[in-house]
């Protein structure tokens, strides 16, 4: 996907519900954080076997900006870090012997999520401070690869075999760093599901749970091998995340005018 194309339908809605005077209710700045997990789909190990995952927790932190609109409909977006880590280990026969091999995997990337959120059941009145509310959402979101750590152990140990020429003769330069293993841009599509409570006539805080898949391979084409099994499968991130955000109402918003 071009990014270009992702940011200018960003600028045209946020431009567009600015200037939209009948249909804003108000704007929003705020943070957010969470915790979750990852997974990527068809793990790669440059032509060799796969190896077992060992779950990690992982995390983000960033920043919130959107807009609400009648009738419940609001553009969120984000700009937050992702920190996703992910372990592997098996038992292989390496030089004749069978040892335990592992695999630790750290990527961090810049997020660019940029969802259409609706509330759920809008009741007519009732909308004192306190009102509480849930909320589903679902959209686009583009990452870039900030950075990227690999480490392959034998018994423990730090170990590059998985990219020595003997033994692995499919990989004929090794790389210079972990970064030149992946691409640096992925695109994911996005949902979540949420609860949102006012906690002044400005301040709300709200709490989702969100899921993103790939929908791009993040081996680049240099890097793309077939498997033990003479296949290739593209490689895509796959997470699910728990997140707590404080948003604050630029400005004095009716709440009654606010849906």
């Amino acid at each position: 996907m071009n990014t270009r194309y992702y940011y200018t339908v960003l600028l045209l809605l946020f431009c567009y519900a600015v200037q939209a005077q009948t249909l804003r209710r108000g704007s929003y700045l705020g943070f957010t954080g969470g915790v979750g997990t990852a997974y990527i789909s068809s793990q790669y190990n440059y032509g060799l076997p796969k190896m077992s995952v060992i779950p990690r927790t992982i995390y983000t932190a960033g920043a919130v900006a959107g807009v609400t609109l009648k009738g419940g409909h609001s553009i969120h977006s984000e700009v937050a870090f992702s920190w996703q880590s992910q372990q592997y280990q098996d038992i292989w026969e390496v030089e004749g012997l069978q040892v335990q091999v592992g695999k630790n995997l750290n990527l961090t990337y810049l997020k660019f999520p940029l969802m259409y959120r609706r509330i759920i059941g809008i009741p007519n009145g009732d909308m004192d401070i306190g009102d509480s509310k849930f909320f589903w959402g679902a959209g686009i979101e583009m990452a870039a690869l900030y950075n990227a750590e690999l480490d392959y152990t034998i018994n423990g140990e730090s170990d590059d075999f998985v990219f020595d020429i003997d033994f692995n003769p499919k990989v004929v330069n090794p790389p210079p760093n972990a970064l030149d293993l992946f691409t640096i841009v992925d695109a994911s599509v996005a949902g979540s599901f949420g609860w949102e409570r006012f906690m002044s006539e400005h301040l709300v805080f709200q709490a989702e749970i969100k899921g993103a898949a790939s929908v791009l391979d993040i081996n680049p084409s240099k890097w793309r091998f077939t498997d033990d099994t003479g296949n290739y499968s593209p490689s895509r991130n796959m997470l699910l995340n728990f997140k707590c955000s404080f948003i604050f109402y630029v400005g004095r918003v009716e709440r009654r005018d606010l849906y």
